[in-house]
């Protein structure tokens, strides 16, 4: 019946999934260019919103170097000025694009861009402005046949990124931790060296290193609130000594700063330092197997003590007839070496025979009257000899690939957890400074041979034809005899800490300036930055930053000790510590650091035009990834003696200002 009903043939009850009548079309036809259009603006707005927060930024960075200036607009000259270095900043921060000397301010500001740089004479601060035009990243066009209009982006300064700056005079410390290794002699340009390249003048990293560092200092020099410190490094870091040679010139001291591990820890490295350990008879008897652990002394020890005291003995006879004598003697015609010894009360001769066989003694006994002497300590040698045996071989046997370097700080002996945990409690403890000879660098006066090389060759104690013939001879020796090399000895490059003198930076200006530098031997940069720790604590700034200065390439060893610090938190520990409330109140900094940074600066042009983390990572390393923390605007890049002020300059700029909001 209901089928026969007219009013339910006239009104069907249809399912809405069953429609067919194509009602749900024309919402959809509505709809769907609504949501398109939603969220082609949602978008639209944060890609305004990154490129507004990212202008923003790099705005702050330019106000950063107009402070610095501080030309104060006092002419167009000014402003032309102001406005090029603040679009270099920018340009940099949103596109990594650098302008060069020969660029106008007009011709390196983008298409479509406006900068404006204004200065508030009462309140002495600058305002800097600007805006940039960036494509829209959807297609919507103004009208038939035209392109998609940009979106202008600019820092207001009613809101986000205020840009104001203020100079601020707070007081400093700036500490170069500067590379003197052997790569340091490579040319600019050069990015595959990694040698000794002394014939390289005016075209060294090292030349523009030392007269960028120069030209800092001496811009800066009339800031009291501003200390410069200096500590150079290769595998080490040489130190200034009070002493005086036996010669007559100055002697220097080589430090690093670790918690060795237990057996390294009680070493007097000061008196191990001069001495001839007779390695390779050891190397033999374990080789044949008569020996198995060369710090098991007692084993071999007493059956060749003669042996040990000849050689070492021999020793200082051979330091004091080749070099002393020779420096001493001024007419070697008529007058032996040996006999300027004995009047001068250096070395005398030995008269019993069987008194030097029994005791395992050389004809000539020097040096005697030096607290160091083997006769006076052979308490240290039974007691430690078959550990510097063994320090030695973990330096230089080869047998433990990348491990170890020719350090006796190394992987093998270093407590890195250690070390960091007493980073400040025990600075005084884990300071290790030894006596550095001053002879040409051989196993035969030094088993810490390969440390703190630098000051022998910028002295001219080692040169391009030892470090090539890989011996010394005595036409070696008779050369730095003539030249008084040893005599006429100077403690050049070493560490200059921060003093409380009233003209330390012109001091340190002068010291600089007046020195020869010529790097030599390998690159430790963790040591020279533990090294650098106790001088940063010892500093009165209120706030700290150390800039480190190389070329990146650490000896393999060193590159392993460095990143177990580093993955340990190394640079954390430094900063944080110097800004610890607790280690001020404890004595173990002088001043309580309000901000503690680590930069890196790295001369190789391989290092240029960086923008991905990947890219940075790649060129930095650890540096970058654990101690920057993935912040690459601590880590710089330089090519010449120009881009390396700049860079120093621009860290100087970004720590000597302070930003202030709107409402202050």
């Amino acid at each position: 019946m209901n089928k026969n009903n007219p009013l339910k043939q006239n009104n069907p009850k249809l399912s809405f999934l069953k429609c067919t009548s194509g009602s749900m079309l024309i919402p959809m036809a509505v709809m769907l260019p609504a949501i398109f259009t939603c969220m082609a603006f949602s978008i639209n707005q944060a890609y305004t919103m990154r490129n507004r927060a990212q202008l923003s930024e790099a705005t702050n960075e330019a106000s950063l170097a107009v402070v610095a200036i501080d030309n104060k607009n006092i002419d167009d000259n000014a402003k032309k000025e102001n406005r090029k270095i603040a679009l270099n900043y920018i340009n940099y921060f949103v596109s990594k694009k650098i302008g060069d000397a020969s660029q106008t301010d007009t011709n390196l500001l983008e298409s479509g861009a406006e900068i404006n740089i204004d200065y508030d004479e009462n309140r002495k601060e600058y305002y800097v402005s600007y805006n940039q035009q960036f494509d829209s990243i959807t297609k919507n066009e103004s009208g038939e046949g035209k392109k998609p209009q940009p979106v202008v982006v600019s820092n207001k300064d009613e809101s986000y990124g205020n840009t104001r700056k203020y100079q601020n005079r707070d007081s400093i410390d700036f500490a170069f931790i500067s590379d003197f290794s052997a790569s340091s002699t490579c040319r600019y340009s050069d990015v595959d060296c990694n040698v000794y390249s002394p014939t390289n003048y005016a075209q060294r990293r090292l030349d523009y290193m030392k007269e960028a560092i120069v030209d800092i200092i001496k811009e800066y020099e009339n800031y009291p609130e501003y200390q410069f410190a200096l500590v150079p490094y290769d595998i080490g870091v040489p130190v200034e000594s009070k002493t005086m040679n036996d010669a007559g010139g100055k002697n220097y001291d080589c430090s690093v700063m670790y918690k060795m591990n237990k057996d390294y820890d009680s070493i007097d490295y000061n008196f191990w330092a001069n001495k001839n350990i007779a390695y390779t008879n050891w190397h033999k008897l374990k080789k044949d197997g008569v020996i198995s652990d060369y710090t098991k002394a007692d084993n071999y020890f007493d059956k060749h003590s003669k042996l040990v005291n000849y050689y070492m003995d021999n020793s200082y006879y051979h330091y004091y007839s080749n070099l002393i004598g020779p420096a001493l003697n001024s007419d070697p015609d008529n007058i032996s070496d040996m006999e300027i010894l004995k009047g001068a009360g250096l070395c005398y001769e030995r008269t019993s025979l069987s008194d030097r066989l029994n005791n395992g003694q050389a004809q000539w006994a020097c040096g005697t009257n030096r607290s160091d002497h083997p006769e006076k300590n052979k308490k240290e040698i039974k007691k430690n000899y078959g550990y510097v045996v063994q320090l030695f071989d973990y330096m230089f046997s080869g047998d433990y690939d990348d491990d170890v370097h020719y350090s006796f700080a190394n992987t093998k002996t270093v407590d890195v957890e250690g070390t960091i945990e007493t980073l400040f409690k025990k600075i005084k403890n884990n300071i290790i400074t030894f006596e550095r000879p001053i002879s040409p660098v051989t196993a035969e006066f030094s088993p810490f041979m390969g440390m703190c090389q630098s000051p022998l060759y910028s002295n001219n104690i080692m040169d391009e034809e030892i470090v090539a013939a890989k011996k010394v001879t005595d036409a070696t020796y008779k050369k730095i005899a003539n030249g008084k090399y040893i005599k006429n000895f100077e403690s050049t490059p070493h560490l200059i800490p921060f003093s409380d003198k009233a003209n330390h930076n012109r001091d340190l200006l002068d010291n600089i300036k007046k020195t020869n530098w010529m790097p030599g031997g390998g690159t430790d940069t963790i040591t020279a930055l533990l090294r650098t720790v106790p001088v940063m604590a010892e500093g009165h700034g209120n706030n700290k930053v150390m800039i480190i200065i190389s070329d990146g390439k650490d000896d393999a060893g060193a590159a392993v000790l460095r990143d177990k610090f580093l993955d340990n938190g190394v640079c954390q520990a430094i900063t944080g510590g110097l800004r610890s409330e607790d280690n001020f109140k404890k004595g173990y900094i002088t001043k309580l650091a309000k901000s503690a940074i680590i930069y890196y600066i790295k001369l190789t042009p391989n290092a240029s035009n960086l923008k991905t983390d990947a890219q940075y990572e790649a060129e930095y390393g650890k540096w970058f990834t654990k101690c920057m923390n993935g912040n690459s605007m601590f880590l710089m890049e330089a090519k010449d003696r120009k881009s390396l002020t700049d860079v120093i300059s621009k860290i100087i700029e970004i720590e000597t200002g302070k930003f202030i909001k709107k409402p202050e």
